[in-house]
């Protein structure tokens, strides 16, 4: 059995050939679309995980649609941006400034069981309205988007066969920007929804045309590890892990704290042909802190006005030693003489 919401704001028909994927799902847009930046939230709660995602994209589209799957009924609602610019400023890595002395002017230096679909859920949540659809397969799933005028294109459709035949409901996003295009990002979007087996789906990101940058935090009650969602590429790299507590500074993220939490952080840009699995979130061996460290390279001038001057005024030097000892030579054999 398997569960499909979808998230609508116009109803149009999208051309499937304008199709990108973000990191957790998938946009079908009526112009090229290319992610940017993708980031996203993990907040862990017993059972219950929720995810605020928020994603810039490269576009003129005008329209668009969203894909997420889920693996249970999920509740929708719209979130507040400035949550990531304040968990920006918690993680952001110590920079570590390293100086090389350069000669000259610097030019040239480096630089730096029912087989059908059926509504489960519909409801209207700010410039987006929530529809929850139960189907068995994606074929029932893309018949019903579209007879509500919305064309999947069939590699993003075949995508969903695996979290269908495993039960799990699949977020379908329809959106129009209210800045006219993509290229503004949208609203950030908070689902949440039971779980025992904590997860941030990629696997319809291998439908994408390009690299699929991600940023991802999690908060927990510990530091977690996560798997890599493309075994034969880059690793996601850990940015930072620390505990993070309510602060005046961050009344944003504070407004979601009770209490102490754990906040981690994961850096990624995956290659689409290389996902084969989702990110797996599990607890670390150890709550050990970590800072990364960026680490840049400062060229600078010599003081010298030229680059060669130090040795040539010491080879001259060492001329004038000679030239002098030779003639205190020659003088005293003329004396002797």
């Amino acid at each position: 059995m398997a569960v499909v919401v979808a998230l609508a704001v116009t109803v149009v028909a999208v051309d499937p050939a304008m199709s990108g994927a973000c990191a957790c799902g998938a946009f079908v847009a009526n112009d090229k679309l290319r992610a940017q930046q993708e980031t996203a939230l993990v907040e862990l709660t017993g059972r219950t995980e929720s995810i605020t995602l928020s994603v810039q994209a490269r576009s003129a589209a005008t329209q668009a649609a969203f894909l997420m799957p889920v693996p249970a009924r999920a509740r929708f609602e719209i979130a507040d941006g400035e949550l990531f610019t304040e968990l920006d400023r918690i993680s952001r890595p110590d920079v570590e400034v390293r100086r090389v002395t350069i000669d000259g002017d610097g030019a040239g230096a480096p630089p730096g069981s029912d087989r059908g679909a059926t509504v489960v859920d519909h409801v209207e949540v700010g410039p987006y309205e929530v529809a929850q659809l139960a189907g068995t397969d994606a074929t029932a799933v893309t018949q019903w988007l579209g007879e509500h005028d919305f064309t999947l294109p069939t590699a993003l459709g075949g995508a969903l066969e695996p979290y269908l035949a495993e039960g799990w409901l699949v977020v379908a996003v329809r959106l129009a920007p209210t800045s006219g295009s993509l290229s503004d990002g949208l609203p950030p979007m908070r689902l949440a929804f039971e779980t025992d087996t904590p997860v941030y789906p990629m696997r319809l990101s291998a439908t994408a045309e390009g690299k699929q940058p991600l940023r991802l935090y999690v908060l927990a009650d510990h530091r977690m590890d996560v798997s890599n969602p493309a075994p034969k590429g880059t690793a996601p790299e850990l940015v930072f892990a620390g505990e993070v507590k309510p602060d005046p500074q961050y009344p944003t993220l504070s407004a979601a704290l009770t209490g102490p939490r754990f906040l981690t952080r994961y850096d990624a840009e995956f290659s689409p042909a290389r996902i084969t699995d989702d990110i797996r979130l599990t607890r670390a061996a150890t709550d050990d802190h970590h800072r990364a460290i960026v680490v840049v390279t400062e060229y600078v001038r010599s003081s010298w006005p030229m680059p060669g001057l130090p040795l040539t005024l010491l080879a001259l030097a060492l001329v004038a030693g000679a030239v002098v000892i030779v003639r205190r030579v020659r003088s005293r054999r003329s004396t002797k003489a």
